[in-house]
């Protein structure tokens, strides 16, 4: 049996191999590639730009809010960069002149830097505004018999002149300081209604000086200002006296002090800053004035007779206001809280605290919110009440007043497409507030007395702009206009005032302005008795118009190339006539034609 098997075996194995040489061959493979053309894509590995979000900018406010009342004057001129160390110009100088009618108007300023680098600019500039013109009062004949046969129309004339010239200095020390100093002296005269028939008017002259130096630094995150000031104003050579003895027949020197009131004001202030992060900081100010009078007169209530008033020698008053404040600022929000603490030395009182409080809040573009609660106390210097109206006595004085508080507010829309809205409004209390008064025995209208006010205001803007083609605004504001309820920044008491501006550029070289101011309810008040018996008379306000003042004004500029440019201006085109406080008439409708040349 392993015999057979082991040959089968062996003829299976013969088989195998010789089948497998049998199957052997040679084989050749040609390989084709067919290209296939692919759409290009980018790679993204190439450097990409990636801009932060922008947030929206918002401009720093003061650190303080600082009220100044509003002169009821205007400047003839557009207003003139002189003595201004933050304009940079590639003129260094400049010239403006006007004159008009119908009788005469005049205007005229220049400046130019002297010096002007990098790190020093020194500035000297002048400026004349003057008028002359004529009103007609008609004088009643009235016999012995007081009846009236008739009227006699009696001409005054008016005049006003005030030129001013002045050097401004500012320098930089090393990176983080500065130095500003200013000094100027204004020369003016005008001329002023003796007494209630508005006739006979007498001049006075006044002379100011007002300097300044003031340094300020910051050094590693603290900033701080210390600014140091003096002031001159007094009235010299008024004809009163002579009007008066001429008018009354009568010898006025004896209840008159024998010159104008004169006083110096030296006065200093001071700031401290101190950030203690990106978005607050902590700040002291500090403020001290001495005021100076010499000999004057002081009115005294009811200001009806000669006996209403009283004498009073040289003296000094003081105001020192320390106001610590704490400053929030964010993308959105400004906010200030602090208090303003004012030391009064001989005075009738010596301490008082009001609020120093600001809050702005703009969340967008076109809406933002404004808050405000302030006060504290004012000196009230002859050359504060100058700037009110130019028509005061030259020979009384006055005490200081106090603002408990004043609260504003204000809400404004837009602009969208241009146009925008504004609300505001607010309420204040002033204690011994000046506030002219018509007091007969005094002969001079430009008398203040001391009330306490406190009164509501309120009122709304429009506007819309268009580049710098058209811009045009719209404002009405109102508020009581009774003898202790007076809005206190409106020393002639209106009741409603309406402002409206407009500017157009019809062509690229000209520009013209139309503009209106209108007062209305303005008036001053007389204390009249009403009933004289043994406790003493009762006495009532009973107010005197000042007249309506309807302003009406009409520019225009024309600049032939850049540097020179001429102009026309014409003012009261509604011809009204109304009065000044202190009872001086305003000018009829009056114009001005001049030119401008930088150099």
């Amino acid at each position: 049996m392993k015999p057979r098997i082991a040959l089968i075996s062996l003829s299976l194995a013969a088989a195998v191999a010789a089948s497998a040489q049998g199957l052997h061959k040679e084989i050749t493979v040609d390989q084709k590639i067919d290209p296939v053309k692919r759409e290009a894509s980018r790679i993204n590995v190439l450097p990409t730009l990636q801009l932060p979000a922008l947030s929206r900018a918002q401009l720093s406010f003061s650190d303080r809010v600082v009220t100044a009342p509003v002169p009821n004057s205007y400047s003839i001129l557009a207003p003139m960069a002189y003595g201004d160390h933050l304009y940079t110009s590639p003129y260094r100088g400049y010239i403006s002149l006007g004159a008009g009618a119908p009788l005469f108007n005049a205007t005229a300023s220049a400046g130019y830097r002297i010096l002007s680098s990098e790190k020093t600019r020194l500035s000297l500039w002048g400026q004349y505004e003057g008028d002359i013109y004529t009103t007609t009062t008609s004088i009643p004949l009235v016999t012995p018999d007081n009846l009236t046969t008739g009227y006699n129309d009696v001409k005054n004339y008016w005049r006003d002149h005030s030129a001013t010239i002045g050097a401004d200095l500012h320098t930089l020390v090393g990176k983080t300081s500065a130095v500003e100093a200013s000094l100027n002296y204004t020369y003016a005269y005008h001329t002023l209604p003796l007494g209630t028939s508005l006739i006979s008017p007498y001049g006075q002259n006044t002379s100011r000086i007002n300097g300044s130096v003031g340094y300020s630094s910051t050094s590693e995150n603290l900033t701080y200002k210390a600014a140091l000031r003096y002031g001159h104003f007094g009235f010299y050579h008024s004809s009163f006296l002579n009007a008066a003895d001429n008018a009354l027949k009568s010898d006025m020197a004896e209840s008159y002090p024998e010159k104008g009131v004169r006083q110096n004001q030296i006065g200093l202030s001071g700031l401290l800053t101190l950030p203690f992060s990106d978005n607050s900081s902590v700040g002291l100010n500090v403020d001290a004035d001495f005021l100076r009078s010499s000999a004057r007169l002081r009115a005294l209530y009811p200001y009806l007779s000669s006996d209403d008033r009283t004498f009073e020698g040289e003296s000094t008053t003081g105001l020192i206001s320390l106001t610590p404040h704490y400053d929030y600022t964010s993308s959105t929000v400004k906010a200030s809280i602090g208090a303003q603490i004012d030391i009064s030395t001989n005075a009738e009182s010596t301490f008082h605290v009001a609020p120093e409080v600001t809050f702005a809040w703009t969340p967008t573009q076109l809406f933002g919110f404004e808050a405000k609660a302030t006060g504290g106390s004012v000196l009230n210097s002859l050359a504060s009440l100058y700037d009110v109206t130019p028509y005061i006595s030259s020979f009384f004085a006055y005490s200081q007043s106090h603002v408990p508080f004043a609260i504003d507010g204000r809400l404004s829309f837009g602009p969208f497409f241009g146009a925008y809205m504004e609300v505001f409004g607010g309420y204040a209390k002033a204690s011994d507030w000046l506030m002219p008064v018509a007091g007969g025995a005094y002969l001079t209208y430009g008398v203040f007395e001391n009330v306490d006010l406190s009164a509501w205001h309120v009122g709304a803007a429009v506007g819309y702009s268009y580049r710098d083609l058209f811009k045009a605004r719209v404002s009405f504001e109102a508020a009581p206009n009774d003898y202790d309820k007076s809005y206190y920044e409106w020393r002639d008491r209106a009741s409603k005032v309406i402002k409206a501006e407009m500017t157009l550029k019809p062509i690229k070289p000209l520009t013209l302005a139309l503009g209106w101011e209108f007062r209305g309810g303005r008036r001053i008040y007389t204390l009249v008795p009403d009933n004289v018996g043994s406790l003493g008379a009762v006495y009532t306000p009973v107010s005197s118009s000042l007249g309506c003042m309807s302003d009406l004004s009409l520019g225009a500029t024309y600049a032939i190339s850049e540097p020179f440019s001429v102009f026309a201006r014409a003012n009261n085109l509604l011809n009204r006539r109304y009065y000044f406080i202190g009872y001086r008439e305003a000018q009829e409708t009056n114009f001005l034609i001049g030119a401008s040349l930088k150099f």
